[in-house]
Formats: structure tokens, sequence, C-alpha cells
């Protein structure tokens, strides 16, 4: 009847946190989105950096392999003090219930915003810290396949170390630990038990090879930063190009640009090329595909424009059918370089809209426009599958920030480790290229040219 008493060895207080976990228990989802992990994984880290008893630490599982979604938070900690630290942890600011407190390991469900989080907090030995690290890091499949190694050469590993004929032996680095099956150093992301093992490693994309960040917004729609500073912060990242793409006219409520006001929008760029002779600063434009499958802007107008995105931001109740001849009229328009946020979803909010993703790597095959990894991780799309199968089929790659808010650069490096899973490399990513490079690419789909 809503009413709580007291229970016999239970006080009132103590009832009414247990009917109010039961009440939100079936509410809760089983994973949350990676945007919504790392939040609370950067609180835990500047906390834990100020436990002075912690030697090595560093969060596990699927939030270390960079995966889309995560269930719960694995972090190691090595300590010659436990009990201390288990004490401090049991003080932490964020917990909601306490599921288990021991030496070894302290079980909590912390609350964030609206979110309950899962964490775990393994407390070991430095010695066993690698072993533990790599063993918690995963994936199953990845542990796996390390096991069946091991065991060709009669030994076995565990999340201890690697037990041989001799003893046990516990690597101090998860380098050592490769190193051990004649491996190179495989980064977390890709340890899927698949490919890792068989692929040159040392030809992958890294964070480093990016130049650009193409598909970004300022005050002129829905951004927080002006031209100049965004064009600052561009350069302060090291970028050799970039691209001013705000919202076009069909998006009012975000304050999209008219043909007169992109127009006066390439003054500003101007004075910021002036500034920045050495950052080519494109003129661009993120441009919707209507409902009916026109696009927001005449032909005779986009040729203004250096570079044009294209993208769906309406009716998403669409059939697949209709959905795809938009994107299909979009890639078939010559000034439309690039199609971005290709799914239009938003994880753990909305599934996107009916999109062929197949298709529409054969469309951007035949056409000559690119597709973008968004590194947004509330969307992270195309996902390493998809990216996979565009490589196969020679469709070049963007990895844009889809930046609004200065913060949101640093969603590069995002973008990056999911471009790894699918085990791109420089040359699939437009901005690893020059800016010249780029144009010239961009440029032979505007004349027509193979």
């Amino acid at each position: 009847d809503g009413t709580v008493e007291a229970m016999p060895g239970f006080g009132k207080k103590t009832v009414e946190k247990y009917v109010k976990a039961l009440e939100t228990f079936e509410t809760r989802p089983e994973r949350l989105p990676y945007g919504v992990m790392r939040k609370i994984v950067a609180e835990l880290n500047q906390t834990l950096a100020s436990f002075d008893a912690i030697i090595r630490f560093e969060v596990g599982g699927s939030f270390r392999r960079a995966e889309e979604t995560c269930k719960d938070l694995d972090f190691i900690l090595s300590t010659n003090e436990p009990e201390r630290i288990k004490e401090q942890l049991l003080e932490l600011s964020l917990i909601d219930e306490v599921i288990a407190a021991g030496s070894t390991k302290v079980s909590l469900i912390l609350k964030r915003d609206v979110h309950y989080i899962a964490v775990d907090f393994r407390i070991v030995d430095d010695a066993a810290y690698a072993s533990t690290l790599h063993h918690f890091t995963g994936s199953k499949d990845h542990n796996v396949r390390m096991r069946q190694l091991a065991k060709e050469r009669g030994e076995s590993i565990s999340e201890y170390g690697v037990e041989t004929e001799q003893g046990l032996v516990q690597p101090n680095t998860e380098e050592e630990l490769f190193a051990r099956y004649d491996l190179p150093f495989i980064a977390p992301e890709l340890r899927a038990g698949r490919h890792e093992f068989e692929q040159d490693l040392s030809r992958l994309l890294t964070e480093q090879d990016i130049q650009a960040d193409v598909h970004m917004h300022t005050t002129w729609s829905d951004g927080t930063l002006s031209v100049e500073e965004l064009v600052d912060a561009c350069a302060a990242r090291g970028y050799t190009w970039m691209a001013i793409t705000d919202h076009s006219k069909y998006m009012k409520f975000v304050n999209g640009l008219t043909e007169e006001r992109l127009r006066a929008q390439r003054i500003e760029i101007e004075a910021a090329r002036e500034k920045h002779p050495d950052m080519t600063i494109l003129c661009g434009v993120e441009m919707d595909i209507l409902p009916d499958g026109s696009l927001d802007y005449e032909d005779e107008f986009l040729k203004e424009m250096d570079y044009v995105i294209a993208s769906i931001h309406s009716k998403f109740d669409q059939t697949e059918e209709e959905i795809m001849q938009r994107l299909e009229n979009a890639c078939r328009n010559p000034y439309v370089s690039l199609i971005a946020h290709p799914t239009g979803r938003i994880i753990g909010r909305r599934e996107g809209y009916a999109v062929n993703v197949d298709r529409l790597i054969e469309l951007a095959a035949e056409t000559g426009t690119a597709l973008e990894m968004n590194a947004n991780p509330a969307r992270f799309d195309l996902t390493a599958s998809s990216l996979a199968k565009a490589k196969a089929a020679g469709v070049k790659i963007l990895i844009n920030t889809d930046t609004h808010r200065p913060e949101m650069l640093e969603d590069m490096k995002l973008g990056v480790l999911h471009a790894r899973k699918a085990y791109l490399e420089a040359s699939d990513v437009i901005n690893t290229w020059s800016a010249e490079e780029a144009l010239e690419f961009f440029g032979r789909k505007r004349l027509g040219v193979d």
C-alpha cells in the first residue's frame, strides 16, 4: 500500500533503502554508453591518484577496450596496504550501495546523476598487477587465445601470472607478457580475440596521424566557439587543415545558415586564414538531406563552398527505401564530399533511421563519397564492422568530432580507437592526408573524374 514499516533486525531507513533499490533495479539499463562511463572514470581516476598507498592503477574491461557500451567498471589497484585502500574506497562520496568489501576486492554501486554504475576495485600485490590488468581487460576471446598460446609451451596464464615448470612468473608489464609469446604489445581496443594475433599492428592508424577535423560547429549555428576560437583550438592541436561546417538553413531551431549568412561567415574565415597562414581552413557546411530527398541548397550555391557534408536530421521514421533514396541523392550530388553520422543513432537513446549500411557503402564507392566515423561517444558510427566493410570496398573515411563545445575536440582519440578496431590505416582516412591531397580527392568528384 506504499507504506514502509520497520522489519525485525532492520530499521525503517534500511527498509526504505532496499525498497528504493528494488523499485529502480528493473528500470536501470543493463549497459551504459561509453560517454556516460567516461565521466565517472575521469572522477575515479582523479580520486585514486590521490591515494598515496596505491602503486599503480588502471581501469580495465570493456571501458579500456573502448567498447560502445559498458556493463560495469573494473579497476585494478596495486598496493602494499590493501586494508587502507579498502577503507578509503568505502569513503567514496558516490556510493549508493556496498556489495562487497574485502581486502582483495571492493564492489560498489555508485550513483552519478541518474545513473547507477557497478564498479569492482580489485586490490593486488604489485607483482601481479600486469597479469591482473591483462586478465580483466579481456575480451574473453582474447584471453582464450592467449591461454592457448601458453598451453602450446606447456604454460598457463591466469590473473596471477604465468605458471611454468619452474614456478610462477609475474611480468612487470603487459608488454612483457605479450613478448613472452613473441607478440607485439596489443593495444586494449584491439583485444577482440580475432585479427590482433595475425595482423601487422604497426601499420594501424594512430592519433598522431590525424591532420584535421572537418566536422565542427561555431557560434554561427549551435556551437559555443567563434570561428577564430575554433581555428585557434585546432591550431593548438597541431592540425594543418580544418573545416568550418555549421548547420544549413533547414535546421532553423539551431540557427542554421542561409546562403547569405554562409557568405557572410566567409569574411570571418578569411580573417582567420590571415592569422593562421600555415593552416588551410575550408569554408564548409553541414547540409541537411531533406525529407523529400532534395538537398538544402541548390547546386549553383554549393559550387561556392570548399567542402560540403550531407546528413539526415529529420523524419527518422521513414522506411528504409525512403531513407536510402535520400542518401543516394546526396551521394550522387557532385558537391557532397561526405555523409555524416550515417546511421543517426544516439547510443542508449535512439536506434537511428532505417539505413542499409551495405548499400550506402556501395553508393559511396560508386560515387567517390567519403563516409564519416563520428567520434562522439554518443554516436560512434560507423561501427567497426561497417568501417571494415567500407575499407574493403575502397571507401575513404573521415574521422570527425562533430564539435559543438571545445572539450569535444578531445573525442578525436576515441574516433581513432574505433577506426583501429576495423584495422584502418592512415591511407584509409582522409584527415591523415595533407590538405592538398584531400582537396584533390574532393575535387575529383566535382569534376566527375575517376
